[in-house]
């Protein structure tokens, strides 16, 4: 094995060593050695680097191993990825291997839409690992697995094509964002460690500098837990676009910003809006000079409405204060308040659509394929 291909095993393997049931551990295994093998199989076949598609393989499902979540795990394991170039992984790879690598994570669950070559390569791998393990099922025959047979010029299976499972859609409503909040905020919640509500608040975020990262830090943390929690789907970071927005996750409030600015979602009080339960207020520089950095932004702190009057409101926070503790704060509705972010009853989100390499819009079926691969 390759001192690349190596240094990815030994990291990944790190990660499966955290799975404490052994049946996991097992499929993990499995399936990620097994997708790396198919990818170096069908990089020979289609001319590219065998060595770059083995390590495609083995990362691609890092995100959801190491946290247990599989919801948009696909975008969240590139941003998991683009961390590990700069600590686990660092120096190994070139900044145009480091793209096509995330590229390639990034988009392995669109597998009915077509994008780049590596992209492609782990997708059809995948669904080609999937196969070989449950050879009799055919919930793993699809359009892909068959044009990878005829790639090899292999018997495609006789099965039939089943049509893709509707995805089940959580309803999101701004009440129940705001019943998810004022019930953990009113926990007093504690960001330590022994506190297994703020374990569960925290799961979402891979690498193990976390934990330390987020100490008296968590109010955007706290935020993007109860939206989840509410139905919305969102990734760690802010899908990158061809006209860039805030490089930063959504445990910094400047992300909340950007991304309810840059959808249209921010409202101010200036402007004749009142803000409803189920909102989320940002603050303006409501947090002394003394207790923060000197670089941080105008927008320092973050809650959900529980309820508004003429000159206060109630919101449901996380490390209320900087005390490290989840609290319901009575606010008063002055210069503190920067804006408010309504996120619409009928939000999805649309960030897969988005090229990693080009942050423009692709859709692109698998059907305008070349059929001669």
């Amino acid at each position: 094995m390759s001192h690349k291909l190596e240094r990815v095993r030994a990291y990944v393997d790190s990660i499966f060593n955290t799975i404490e049931d052994e049946g996991e551990k097992r499929a993990a295994c499995i399936h990620t050695y097994g997708v790396a093998q198919c990818c170096a199989l069908l990089a020979a076949k289609r001319s590219l680097d065998a060595e770059l598609a083995a390590a495609i393989g083995l990362l691609h499902d890092v995100y959801s191993y190491k946290t247990g979540i599989h919801s948009l795990h696909a975008q969240n394991g590139a941003e998991m990825v683009r961390v590990a170039f700069k600590y686990a992984l660092k120096d190994l790879f070139t900044e145009q291997e480091q793209i096509l690598i995330k590229s390639a994570i990034y988009h392995h669950a669109n597998k009915d839409l077509r994008h780049d070559a590596y992209d492609e390569l782990i997708k059809d791998s995948d669904i080609f690992q999937n196969w070989l393990y449950f050879v009799s099922s055919e919930s793993c025959t699809s359009q892909r697995l068959f044009r990878v047979f005829e790639e090899f010029s292999l018997p495609v299976p006789s099965s039939s094509l089943n049509p893709a499972e509707p995805k089940k859609v959580k309803l999101f409503l701004r009440s129940r964002l705001a019943d998810i909040a004022e019930s953990l905020a009113g926990k007093s919640i504690s960001g330590e460690r022994t506190d297994a509500e703020y374990m569960n608040i925290v799961r979402y975020f891979p690498e193990e500098a976390a934990f330390d990262e987020l100490k008296n830090a968590w109010c955007a943390a706290f935020i993007f837990h109860c939206c989840l929690e509410a139905g919305i789907e969102l990734p760690l970071r802010l899908p990158h676009t061809a006209k860039e927005v805030a490089n930063c996750r959504f445990v910094c409030v400047a992300a909340w910003y950007e991304w309810g600015e840059g959808n249209g979602y921010c409202h101010n009080e200036k402007d004749g809006f009142s803000p409803e339960r189920g909102d989320i207020v940002i603050y303006n520089n409501i947090i002394p000079k003394e207790n923060k950095p000197e670089s941080s932004t105008w927008c320092d702190h973050i809650g959900i409405v529980l309820s508004a009057d003429d000159t206060h409101l109630v919101a449901a926070e996380g490390n209320d204060g900087n005390r490290n503790v989840s609290g319901i704060i009575r606010r008063k509705r002055d210069q503190t308040i920067g804006c408010y972010v309504r996120i619409p009853e009928d939000y999805t989100y649309e960030g897969w659509k988005i090229d990693f390499k080009t942050g423009e819009i692709r859709v692109e079926g698998i059907e305008a394929q070349d059929d001669s691969l």
